[in-house]
């Protein structure tokens, strides 16, 4: 027919390979190929749900921004990576924030993502008879010193109306808080997640759970370096878009979000249900956030752990700005 122009069948694929490489990418495949990951210390709990739930879900890769994550046991070790320069963001407690505070002025807290206000708690065994405040003089108590499991444990007393000094405080890492418990070198121990758990479920255990939800408040944050270049502020902006999108799945599908959590840290399902109502995942930097940071500091120099008198301006700590840019409604500040 006239006005037509044949092409063969090799003809036709070298005009479809051509085509291919000539058209342009999406964002997101051109970011996952070529751009550098930005790599995130992520502390390995069920608090660091909305980064996996991300990762799952691919939440990541749709906000244009290619993520490593790096497992690490601990906010106070995610911290110190992001201080080393081995990774580029760090999630890490109110707690961790505070310490590190008074050492460093070079970070800012980015978001909070969860809080729960029954993470860290109190167990002693039944034979023990401990059951309220006054049950703990000549007591002891093991605590990870310097930490939040210190800092619940000394609240807790304080609003009781007890005397912290008349408790003694025996410091342990929290892997050794369950076994001091069952074999009685301790009376007591102040712990947080999935310890708590580890402890009262432990095969023949006869720990009771001393009642103290809502005493305090635990957060969990993402925190990075300051002076970013405009490139990594906009690489963090996509983190925190990511990481919205996660908090919002976790709330319309919880048991799909558990699912995911249980494989990837391979939690068992009565772990997850223990702990799963306690948890509020949303972004938010919020003024009860920086109050809990200059409570925590006054407390810390009050019990002699910090030698200055001068506590930091953590105003200049939290930085609402990336968040803003999101979601007006996720910060006070």
């Amino acid at each position: 027919m006239k006005g037509l122009i044949k092409i063969g069948i090799p003809a036709l694929t070298i005009v479809i390979v051509m085509l291919v490489f000539l058209l342009p990418q999406s964002k997101t495949a051109s970011l996952s190929e070529q751009e550098a990951p930005i790599r995130i210390a992520v502390s390995t709990t069920p608090l660091s749900a909305p980064f996996y739930i991300a990762d799952q879900r691919g939440f990541f890769r749709e906000a244009g921004v290619n993520v490593e994550i790096i497992d690490i046991a601990g906010g106070g070790k995610c911290f110190k990576a992001l201080q080393e320069g081995q990774v580029d963001l760090a999630t890490t407690s109110n707690s961790v924030i505070m310490f590190n505070s008074f050492k460093h002025d070079n970070f800012s807290v980015l978001s909070s993502f969860v809080e729960s206000d029954n993470d860290i708690k109190l167990l002693t065994l039944e034979k023990n008879q401990i059951t309220q405040v006054n049950d703990f003089k000549h007591r002891k108590v093991g605590v990870v010193k310097g930490s939040a499991s210190e800092y619940f444990f000394h609240t807790w007393l304080t609003l009781g109306g007890a005397n912290p000094d008349s408790v003694e405080y025996v410091p342990l890492s929290v892997s050794e808080m369950p076994e001091a418990l069952h074999s009685e070198k301790v009376d007591a121990i102040s712990v947080w997640e999935p310890f708590a758990f580890k402890t009262a479920k432990a095969k023949e255990s006869t720990a009771h759970l001393i009642e103290t939800k809502g005493l305090y408040n635990l957060s969990f944050n993402l925190v990075g370096m300051k002076n970013s270049s405009s490139e990594q502020d906009e690489q963090k902006k996509r983190v925190l878009t990511a990481l919205n999108k996660a908090v919002h799945y976790i709330s319309r599908h919880p048991e799909e979000s558990q699912l995911i959590l249980r494989h990837r840290l391979k939690l068992s399902k009565d772990f997850i249900s223990w702990i799963w109502q306690d948890y509020l995942f949303k972004l938010s930097l919020s003024q009860s956030l920086l109050v809990s940071l200059e409570q925590q500091a006054y407390w810390a120099i009050e019990s002699g752990l910090i030698t200055t008198d001068a506590s930091p301006n953590f105003s200049t700590v939290l930085d609402p700005s990336l968040l803003k840019s999101i979601d007006q409604r996720a910060t006070s500040l």
